[in-house]
């Protein structure tokens, strides 16, 4: 039975003003449009406010106050990235890690992720774009959100990471349960497989190495030693969820949202230089992580008391659909001026693979409409959010004409 909001606890430093009755998994609004549902906020609830749901959280809406809260590692920290909070000790180096301990971790994995790294990456894009786009366009339609939308970025990650292709469908049941509304005794029990799965990568890479971010992994020097097989299956654990997962979601948001802009579709196929502002624009419009911290000591933002060890969330959508830093938010404007979002979150925790997730929706896109000028929503498309910490699009049934040359 459903629990009035005075029957759910309410901490002693919380003013009655400041509660609202919010679920990040379930609410309607957020099944109705994930993205309007978290808007609407802006106009019912306080700038921050708590939720006695899912163990009670605080929730920060505002742009400003959302870098405020992320870029202060003295009060608020990542070491519990769940709501509710699993307070186990599986980490996610170096996200899991405040400043200045994950520096030295991130050093790492920067130089996989950084600039020049990414950007050498593009022929390969491109070939694994097309590769997929070849499996379906002669049908005419398919669920973009599984076939393409995961297929596209998950399999370029699998490829860098040196995972085998063909646990491509058994690695994804995994995320996306892990990501779904469960109890986190269960989340606990995937979290123990996913390192169980990296031990076995290691392991097989240590008798075969390989071109590859793995067998890299297991010669990196951190601070002139090498990693220990925990902070190893620590930073996979990580790549996993965010290389299986938040891309993949990214870009069926977008194409979502495309599918229903011919006008768009005309003007970027045209003017392939649009498609950075378009990316942009989309991660802005359509964000998809939620950003957790723990309280490390007392402090007050506008009247909201937060306690050490109590949970926040950051939408990160609320944050681009915040009309003190976007003026008219709803509308999705490529060329829209001064565009402010933190899609990747920002400062020492800036997501490390936002390069790549970047360059992934800008090849994918110019790709498809390369080769498929002119698309729209099928008929029976129903959007199934999946609301949470990383928020999805379930299905996404896409229809086209097929182009009399159908090969890349």
């Amino acid at each position: 039975m459903e629990m009035a909001v005075s029957e759910l606890a309410v901490p002693d430093n919380v003013s009655s003003d400041l509660v609202v009755d919010w679920d990040i998994y379930t609410q309607p609004e957020l099944l109705e449009d994930i993205h309007l549902g978290w808007h609407s906020l802006h106009e019912s609830a306080p700038d921050i406010f708590w939720t006695p749901r899912n163990g009670g959280h605080w929730v920060v809406m505002r742009y400003d106050d959302q870098v405020r809260v992320l870029t202060d590692a003295e009060h608020f920290s990542s070491r519990e990235l769940h709501i509710p909070p699993m307070f186990n000790d599986t980490v996610m180096i170096p996200l899991n890690l405040d400043p200045p301990d994950h520096t030295r971790y991130r050093a790492v994995l920067m130089r996989h992720f950084g600039p020049g790294a990414i950007n050498r990456m593009e022929p390969k894009l491109t070939a694994w774009a097309n590769r997929l786009i070849d499996r379906v366009i002669a049908d005419g339609a398919c669920d973009f959100t599984e076939t393409l939308g995961a297929g596209f970025p998950v399999s370029v990650f699998m490829e860098l990471a040196g995972m085998p292709l063909e646990r491509f469908e058994e690695f994804r049941k995994i995320v996306l349960e892990y990501f779904s509304n469960i109890t986190p005794e269960r989340r606990g029990q995937l979290q123990d497989h996913i390192m169980s799965i990296w031990r076995e990568l290691f392991d097989e890479k240590r008798r075969n190495p390989g071109d590859d971010l793995t067998t890299d992994l297991l010669q990196a020097d951190v601070r002139g030693r090498k990693l220990t097989q925990d902070e190893l299956e620590s930073m996979g654990f990580l790549l996993f969820l965010g290389g299986l997962d938040t891309v993949a979601n990214a870009l069926t948001f977008s194409f979502r949202n495309l599918a229903q802009r011919p006008d768009l579709q005309k003007r970027l196929a045209a003017e392939t230089e649009k498609l950075p502002d378009y990316v942009e624009e989309s991660l802005r419009r359509f964000a998809v992580v939620n950003q957790t911290r723990i309280v490390k000591k007392d402090i007050e933002i506008k009247g909201a008391h937060f306690r050490a060890g109590q949970m926040l969330i950051c939408p990160l959508t609320a944050a681009g659909l915040d009309d003190r830093r976007n003026p008219d938010p709803e509308t999705f404007d490529i060329d829209r001026e001064d565009r402010g979002h933190i899609t990747f979150s920002i400062g020492a925790h800036t997501c490390i693979g936002n390069m790549l997730a970047r360059l992934e929706m800008r090849v994918f896109t110019r790709e498809w409409l390369r080769r498929v000028p002119h698309f729209v929503l099928a008929d029976d498309d129903q959007p199934a959010w999946r609301p949470g910490m990383v928020m999805a699009l379930e299905h996404l049934r896409l229809k086209w004409e097929v182009p009399a040359e159908s090969g890349s």
